[in-house]
């Protein structure tokens, strides 16, 4: 049977070449087969999450909202442990210390690092009652509020280029995220706070060893039961046995889509260092009223969970999911525009792209790639401003060259052609006010702009309008509204955390309406690196009804097509996954 890449594999002498490699990946990748893990598992509210939104939007949403509800009984325990409050500690003495904070992580993780940099910043700026970004060039003692932000850094696996388009197997490597803290400089009583979702991805790991090396005080993150990943994974046991790391251990059970860590893992994330945040912040500036909410903020969550789950509020997130469907079934794209929470909608919408197979961000200088389905700027700012406002400092390249990855033992893939990871190359991307010819706000194309009590309300012409957690506004009528009210936060934790939940739910609901899950898996998945190359293996295994051994040679015979069709000048928006399962019958065409 001919795949969707053009080509009769069987015939072609790529099965042989498939088979050899997925042979020799089960007999010495075994660190990365992690089917065993909670995070790559299925969830049992979720398991006929398509079917359910292809019969009602209403009810798939709900079902999405209702892993988010695994959360709360989770984050109550966590925020009475000595683990918690040592977190908290560390960050109040840090800041007192005048010591750096750094959080690091990989994907979704790096993205939620960079994220909780910005709302430290935000925190000082709105002290000191400046814009965004102005404390990155505040040095004077005068200047000592705007000098407290400047503690935190974050580190994303591949850099800031990362954020919006992910960087080819970096996280295979310790040696990348060891390399990014020592090109930080972080040093003797500095905080790293490693977060990976499933507590083993070698880039933080690495990122962990060299801390301890210079001597930080080092908390690890993740969400798989620490005990499992003792048993299961080498790298794992090395880093949580490990006297000088102090590890949370965040489990809460299967992701609503099976692996996809951006969805609860990452708001689990984000609920407790956030937490633990903003409570060092309150005991450091005296503010105790934030203080006392420790034992409260779980239900502050869930109450936030059933907010989003009253019947307007559903609706507001079904339409808002059938009308992106409909925009991309007629071949549109979609533009979100907000001066607030850019970042927020960069994470989601960048993440898009692994996941569901979808197009990457295009550069404004290329016009020949296919463009992003959704996009994100800020339409106040040109794209110079909007990227120093919405990271609040300026964007952080690596400029590293053969010679750095040939230190680092990188394969020779990429000291042959190193990938363009700099700060020029993150300059490419328009994030502001500058027209963009190719994404008019015009059918079969959709703007929609964001806004919300306290937001800017320079609105867009043409674009209809999502108000987030207020009643709609009379003088510009929206077309959706999100009816949350939210919890008072120095950090804007809780705005933070409704804009994750609100729009991963929205964009898996969309994908789930056009057909790109199955049950609860990601069958448009892209695997490029090996933890996707096993999870690929092992929903083609459960789709396919065959072993993990065949599967991961289906699923080598797709990658080793699409690269010959690349080669040949054509592309695909298949995922190899989907091609496996449809030369096996199981899918599609």
């Amino acid at each position: 049977m001919n795949d969707d890449y053009g080509t009769d594999s069987r015939d072609s002498g790529l099965f042989e070449q498939a088979r050899a490699l997925a042979h020799e990946f089960v007999t010495k990748e075994t660190p990365f087969h992690l089917g065993a893990l909670p995070t790559e598992g299925s969830h049992p509210i979720t398991r006929n999450f398509s079917d359910t939104i292809e019969r009602d939007t209403v009810e798939g949403v709900k079902l999405l909202l209702a892993v988010d509800g695994d959360l709360a009984p989770v984050a109550r325990r966590v925020f009475r442990s000595e683990e918690y409050s040592r977190l908290v500690a560390a960050i109040l003495e840090s800041a007192r210390g005048r010591r750096r904070i750094c959080f690091s992580g990989c994907g979704s993780t790096g993205r939620l690092a960079m994220l909780l940099e910005e709302m430290w910043r935000q925190f000082w700026e709105d002290q000191a009652g400046v814009e965004p970004g102005s404390a990155e060039a505040a040095y004077s003692p005068r200047e000592q509020t705007l000098n407290m932000a400047n503690l935190a850094c974050s580190i994303m696996t591949g850099g800031d280029r990362a954020l919006v388009r992910s960087v080819e197997s970096f996280e295979d490597y310790p040696a990348f995220g060891a390399r990014q803290v020592a090109d930080m400089e972080l040093g003797e009583g500095d905080l790293l706070i490693a977060i990976t979702e499933g507590g083993e991805t070698p880039s933080v790991l690495g990122s962990v060893d060299e801390g301890l090396r210079r001597g930080c005080r080092v908390f690890l993150v993740f969400n798989n039961p620490a005990q499992l990943l003792r048993e299961r994974v080498d790298r794992s046991r090395r880093a949580i046995d490990n006297p000088h790391v102090t590890v949370l251990d965040l489990c809460t059970g299967a992701m609503a889509l099976s692996g996809s860590t951006r969805m609860q893992a990452t708001t689990m994330g984000m609920l407790v260092i956030g937490a633990a945040m903003e409570e060092g912040l309150s005991r450091l500036t005296g503010d105790n009223a934030i203080e006392i909410r420790r034992e409260s903020r779980a239900g502050v969550f869930a109450d936030l969970v059933q907010n989003l789950n009253s019947s307007p509020n559903l609706r507001s997130m079904a339409g808002l999911a059938e009308r992106e469907r409909q925009v991309y079934e007629r071949g549109g794209l979609v533009t979100y525009f907000t001066s607030h929470y850019l970042l927020d909608l960069f994470c989601d919408t960048s993440e898009r792209t692994p996941t569901f197979m979808l197009p990457p961000f295009r550069p404004s200088d290329d016009h020949s790639s296919a463009q992003s389905w959704a996009y994100a700027k800020d339409p106040t700012r040109s794209s110079i401003s909007a990227w120093h406002s919405m990271l609040r400092r300026s964007p952080r390249g690596l400029d590293w060259g053969s010679a750095d990855y040939e230190a680092l033992g990188a394969p020779a893939v990429f000291s042959d052609r190193p990938p363009a990871l700099g700060v020029q190359e993150i300059a490419r991307y328009a994030v502001g006010s500058e027209p963009d010819d190719a994404r008019p706000g015009t059918h079969p194309n959709w703007w929609l702009h964001l806004t919300g009590p306290g937001w800017a309300t320079s609105y867009v012409a043409e674009a209809d309008t999502l108000r987030v957690g207020g009643a709609r506004d009379s003088h510009a009528p929206s077309t959706f509204s999100l009816d949350v009210s939210t919890e008072d936060s120095p950090i804007n934790l809780w705005q933070h955390l409704l804009m994750k939940l609100l729009y991963n739910t929205v964009s898996t609901a969309t994908m789930g309406l056009m057909g790109r899950v199955r049950g609860n898996w990601m069958i448009q998945l892209d695997p490029t690196n090996k933890k996707l190359i096993d999870r690929g293996s092992r929903i083609i295994e459960e789709l396919g009804g065959i072993d993990y051994e065949p599967a991961c040679a289906e699923l080598y015979v797709s990658i080793l097509s699409r690269s010959r069709l690349s080669s040949e000048g054509g592309e695909t928006t298949t995922s190899p996954v989907v091609a496996a399962l449809q030369r096996l019958g199981v899918w599609g065409p």
